[in-house]
């Protein structure tokens, strides 16, 4: 005996998952709550951000430096080195976004991948630089960020984590002063910046 409401079932089964997938889980692959822009940043609504990890370590003039130091504010890390065009394009913005911002609870902390701490103490100094960078020559700082907030192992790269110690959004490539302070504004509303 044939059943003629079988094949129907079926396919209003697979449309109903389809149209679930696609409006409760969003991209395949993309975790709820976290937003790709088109330049490849990723910003992540405030429920759903990860723990960044306490970056630690040494800074370029031998002092103790660690992530947890700056707890209660928004700190903008940036991996850095020397070596990379890029870097010297950024860390101007950097260093007069950390001055401009740094009495309103915002600090940028630096993630230094240079072989020597002599590279990057010339660094700081050519580039006046008023903020601590912990020396990571390995590069092995990022490892310890949860899978999928990169998407990248170039430099420069740039977290910023909000003043709870999550991680509010990840970008590739240097940014310039408006597109950090859109990443900062998104990390201290809690909500993505525009996609």
């Amino acid at each position: 005996m044939k059943r003629p409401y079988v094949p129907f079932l079926a396919a209003l089964a697979c449309a109903v998952a389809l149209v679930g997938a696609i409006t409760i889980g969003g991209s395949p692959g993309t975790p709820e709550g976290y937003h790709r822009g088109k330049d490849g940043t990723l910003t992540i609504d405030s429920a759903h951000r990860p723990a960044a990890p306490d970056f630690t370590g040494s800074g370029a003039d031998g002092s103790p430096v660690r992530l947890s130091d700056y707890a209660g504010k928004t700190v903008v890390v940036n991996a850095w080195a020397s070596w990379c065009g890029p870097c010297r394009k950024e860390t101007p913005v950097l260093v007069g976004f950390h001055r401009k911002m740094k009495d309103q609870g915002v600090v940028v902390l630096g993630l230094n991948r240079d072989g020597s701490a002599n590279a990057a103490r010339a660094f700081a100094r050519e580039f006046h630089m008023p903020y601590p960078s912990i020396l990571d020559p390995g590069g092995k700082q990022l490892f310890a960020l949860p899978k999928g907030l990169l998407t990248t192992q170039g430099l420069p790269v740039t977290l910023v984590v909000d003043a709870r110690g999550r991680v509010a959004s990840t970008a590739s490539g240097a940014l310039g002063e408006g597109r950090l302070e859109e990443l900062v504004a998104a990390a201290r509303v809690g909500s993505p910046a525009g996609d």
